[in-house]
């Protein structure tokens, strides 16, 4: 019997244990945010350096991103929640020297649209070409 009852004890230790691994699992999410990573153009050819904005349009989070070679990649962590966003998308010629006064010479006039991020889909977004 003394034998049955200490398994039992030891069941129900178990038991708690997991359950409460499993209640602080939750506090260890990223609140809802995604993944963002997706592939921006200028005039149907890769941005070769560049930056990539989401501003949600409702309360929530804000992403920044470097885009090289027409990629970029925003892990869950620093991303954004699935909704509506303004995005601006920044292209430069080249990065500046060492020097810190020195600005990058802009490929195009930043370029502002509305995306719907959607968990798990890749965004696509071509920046049209100026005066067209």
């Amino acid at each position: 019997m003394r034998s049955l009852l200490k398994s039992r004890s030891l069941f129900s230790v178990a038991a708690l244990a997991l359950a409460l691994t499993l209640f602080a699992l939750p506090g260890c999410s990223n609140n809802g945010k995604t993944q963002l990573q997706g592939e921006v153009t200028y005039g149907g050819q890769p941005v070769a350096l560049g930056t990539i904005t989401f501003t949600p349009k409702a309360e929530g989070y804000r992403a920044v991103q470097t885009i090289t070679d027409g990629k970029f990649d925003i892990p869950e962590k620093y991303g954004v929640q699935p909704g509506e966003y303004n995005v601006t998308v920044e292209g430069y010629v080249k990065a500046p020297e060492d020097d810190p006064d020195q600005e990058a010479e802009k490929s195009f006039p930043d370029y502002q649209t509305s995306y719907t991020v959607v968990a798990g889909q890749p965004i696509k977004i071509d920046v049209p070409e100026s005066g067209k």
